[in-house]
């Protein structure tokens, strides 16, 4: 038998409702799939032609080793000659939070071992082999820190800016925050996924996303860097996709196959009840096979989709 139930919803936001207790998730030390290894082959043809950047016309700076701010790099203006690794889209619905960066950090220029914060060093967020030209916005290395500070132990970075052509070759979103650079996707071996989302929530994170080994934090409302952007203005950016998923039986086996969710699997937690709604078992899987005396299960896909479903 066959069983086959869904669901859909248009928002990015994660669930209104506090988590199961229990499991919470799967090793926080499992690879996934944008890790910051470079690749043999990184990007386009290497013409052997220098790129004239020009002057840089001002700088951006972050908090430091000692959170003095004073980590300032040269930024330089965006140049068409960059091609379309840069080709940015049109601002979504015209907002301002997903303005073109006009000024970029050149790596190329740039000391990858300087410390943007006390515990982050800026190869962390922007890496040479994804892209020549980078920025990280000043406010979400603060916010990084502070979660760190929160986490009292290591936190692993595993993407942070990502170009337009890079963003598009590991299946980002068109509007990917990433791409904005004010996201951050992470794990933490001191830390449990539940863990870095209570902390981003806490820290004002504009969408928080699970997925099966990393989490996804950005700050897409905060206004962004006027070293970087044409103006530091808040504006809506409500760029909500539609997360959808399917509740299926197949002999036995239930899968929860999901889309919308665009660095990855997101995270499935499992929960059976017997006739009178007592909790028999839960887990944290791909799929799930329910015990014979369950009466209904619920699944929950990337803390923002409820599926139920009836065995009677």
């Amino acid at each position: 038998m066959t069983l086959l139930l869904l669901a859909c919803v248009a928002s990015d936001d994660t669930l209104d409702r506090p988590p199961r207790k229990g499991p919470k998730g799967p090793d926080d030390t499992e690879e996934i799939e944008d890790n910051n290894e470079p690749p043999v082959d990184t990007g386009p043809e290497d013409t052997g032609e220098p790129i004239d950047v020009g002057p840089a016309t001002d700088e951006v700076c972050y908090l430091g080793s000692d959170r003095s701010g004073d980590a300032c790099l040269a930024v330089v203006d965006w140049d068409p000659a960059w091609g379309s690794d840069y080709d940015y889209p049109d601002p979504y619905n015209g907002s301002s939070q997903y303005a073109k960066p006009l000024r970029f950090v050149d790596l190329a220029e740039a000391d990858p071992d300087l410390a943007l914060a006390p515990n982050f060093v800026l190869d962390e967020f922007m890496q040479e082999w994804k892209g020549r030209f980078a920025i990280y916005q000043p406010h979400a290395v603060e916010r990084m820190q502070e979660l760190r500070d929160a986490v009292g132990g290591p936190v692993t970075v595993n993407s942070g800016y990502r170009n337009v052509a890079y963003n598009d070759g590991v299946g980002g979103a068109e509007y990917s925050r990433h791409m904005y650079g004010d996201a951050c996707d992470m794990r933490s071996s001191s830390a449990s996924l539940t863990r870095l989302g209570e902390i981003c929530e806490d820290l004002g994170a504009g969408y928080i996303g699970y997925y099966e080994s990393h989490i996804h934090c950005d700050w897409r409302n905060d206004p962004l860097e006027p070293a970087f952007f044409e103006s530091g203005r808040s504006g809506n950016p409500d760029t909500r996709p539609e997360l959808s998923a399917a509740l299926i039986e197949r002999d036995g086996v239930l899968e929860a196959p999901a889309e919308g969710w665009d660095e990855g699997e997101p995270l499935r937690e499992w929960a059976a009840f017997g006739p009178g709604g007592e909790m028999l078992v839960e887990q944290t899987s791909r799929t799930f096979e329910a015990p014979d005396e369950a009466a209904s299960i619920e699944v929950v896909v990337g803390r923002a989709l409820v599926l139920n479903i009836d065995l009677d």
